[in-house]
């Protein structure tokens, strides 16, 4: 079987219907469920700060580009990168339990995606390192210290100013909950974290890249993931250049990876579950889906007007106070010009950050469900991201009526949807009550046309569409909440799709949200570590 049958097969198998979800766990063992954290015991923890959110950019201006100069690379750039895109954000309590929230979010809040970095010699110490993030500390742990002549390699091989972090999946965390669909939320996950670095990079004056040029099964062996004692399976999906804006992606000489691979490593992985239930399409999925090496794309990228749709908010205290909806309260209602604000932001010339970061063209468009938007009338729109055309081959009825000169928004067809956006949704009310919603719909058979490798990929561009949606809800006073429950086919229907031509990998809803007051809010962090007043970084715009 070719390798693009095989991921349509997987595809098929992980999707939900009607009269059957695809194949999972059905009653949850809640004894089993997996830790939150990964740590790594025996390590040296090498504790990042927490830089003040008052001190922050203004949020609109970090979209456009890298903002001024970059920063230098040193414990206190890290500490607020890392804080400011996979820290936890706040902690919850209710009836005995309680519970972490993170500035990325993650389907189920179950946080499958891990990060590890390479820094050269005098980013932090003196030594470069391999290191683990691990946000329930915000510190590092230190797995290798690289001896001198090999830091001196990865120093001459990376342009100055920059390092290397690469993020990985754990697929049991997901799997523990959502069985065989498990690989797709892991892959919305690593979009949403992919966006949260870019962003929180580019306050930083940082360019945040994909490097495409080590095969993606090489990333296991160079970050020690393939090594005995992991008693859940581990892989790295994206290997990253964090730095000053390059024009290309820098080689790796072979002599390097080779020296990485050997390395010492310190600490001992976690067990994640006193039990492990063995899901065998994962493994299978995340086989067929690594890339191999891949010749480089360009990384320079023009940069965007900046349009002040939201003047004077700050950045940085909005991604932390970001959180996922559980309700809505169906009555609230936006204006015509803010949907239009937020559906611009989500144009790839609008927002290279985070948008450019893969240098893959735009694969995914939008089937919105508007309920209350004064000046736009109820029903169904489709924003055609890639291409300022109509899309030909869907139902005969559309309308294909175009609203606005500068953007590529076409009326469907008018009517009540709130009852259809419920329905596909998994029977979810929170479709149907929030302002608008709307269903991510991918070129699924031109990407695996090009290669099984860009299936996840596909996930990544919708997780980051996911993560501008949060952050332009929170801008604007509301709220928003990722679905990755969906009857699949039951949306292909709908749009009369007789062919795999595109295909739907992710909904969403935003409006305001209706909170659980038996909830308690917790700090973060129960202390606060403020890096030194010369670190300083971030300073308003």
């Amino acid at each position: 079987m070719k390798a693009s049958d095989a991921v349509r097969a997987y595809h098929q198998l992980s999707k939900h219907q009607p009269e059957r979800f695809a194949p999972g766990p059905g009653q949850l063992d809640w004894a089993s469920q997996p830790v939150a954290f990964r740590r790594y015991s025996g390590t040296r923890l090498l504790e990042l700060w927490q830089r003040p959110l008052e001190e922050s950019p203004v949020y609109d201006a970090v979209f456009a580009g890298p903002l001024g100069a970059p920063a230098p690379l040193d414990r206190a750039s890290l500490s607020q990168l890392l804080y400011d895109s996979l820290a936890i954000s706040a902690w919850k309590a209710a009836g005995g339990s309680r519970w972490a929230l993170r500035v990325n979010p993650s389907s189920g809040n179950l946080h499958p995606t891990e990060a590890y970095l390479l820094l050269p010699p005098g980013a932090v110490e003196d030594a470069g390192l391999l290191a683990h993030y691990t946000a329930d500390a915000h510190a590092l742990e230190v797995r290798a210290e690289l001896p001198p002549a090999l830091g001196q390699q990865l120093q001459a091989a990376l342009p100055a100013g920059g390092c290397l972090l690469a993020l990985a999946s754990i697929p049991w965390r997901e799997a523990w909950k959502y069985g065989e669909r498990a690989y797709r939320y892991c892959q919305h996950d690593l979009g949403h974290a992919l966006a949260c670095l870019a962003i929180a990079a580019s306050a930083l004056g940082w360019q945040v890249r994909l490097l495409r040029g080590i095969a993606e099964r090489e990333l296991d062996t160079l970050f020690g993931l393939d090594r005995d004692g992991f008693h859940e399976a581990e892989a790295v999906d994206a290997l990253l250049w964090i730095g000053p804006p390059q024009e290309r992606e820098p080689r790796l000489p072979a002599s390097l990876l080779r020296g990485l691979a050997a390395l010492a490593l310190h600490g001992t992985p976690n067990r994640l579950s006193r039990q492990y239930r063995d899901w065998p399409e994962l493994a299978r999925i995340q086989e067929l889906c690594r890339a191999p090496a891949l010749a480089p794309l360009p990384w320079q990228t023009p940069a965007a007007p900046v349009r002040a749709d939201n003047p004077g908010l700050p950045l940085r205290p909005l991604l932390h106070r970001r959180r996922s909806a559980q309700a809505m309260d169906g009555k609230a209602g936006i204006h015509a010009e803010l949907l239009f604000a937020w559906l611009r932001r989500l144009l790839p010339a609008h927002s290279p950050v985070p948008l450019a970061l893969t240098g893959e063209p735009p694969r995914v468009d939008l089937l919105l469900f508007v309920h209350r938007v004064q000046g736009l009338a109820p029903g169904l729109y489709w924003l055609a991201r890639d291409t300022d055309e109509a899309q030909p081959g869907l139902r005969a009825d559309f309308l294909w009526q175009r609203l606005d000169g500068e953007l590529p928004l076409y009326r469907l067809l008018e009517g009540d949807a709130r009852g259809l956006a419920g329905f596909l949704s998994c029977g979810q009310d929170i479709a149907g009550d929030g302002c608008v919603a709307l269903a991510m719909l991918a070129r699924f058979d031109q990407a695996l046309a090009e290669g099984a490798w860009l299936y996840p990929r596909l996930y990544w561009e919708c997780g980051q569409i996911g993560q501008l949606l949060y952050l332009e809800a929170e801008a604007a006073g509301l709220s928003a909440t990722g679905i990755g429950c969906f009857f699949d086919d039951a949306v292909h229907e709908l749009l009369a799709l007789a062919d795999s031509r595109w295909q739907s990998l992710y909904h969403f809803t935003l409006g305001r949200a209706v909170w659980d007051d038996r909830l308690t809010s917790l700090p973060a962090y129960a202390e606060l570590r403020r890096p030194p007043a010369s670190g300083s970084r971030g300073e308003a715009v």
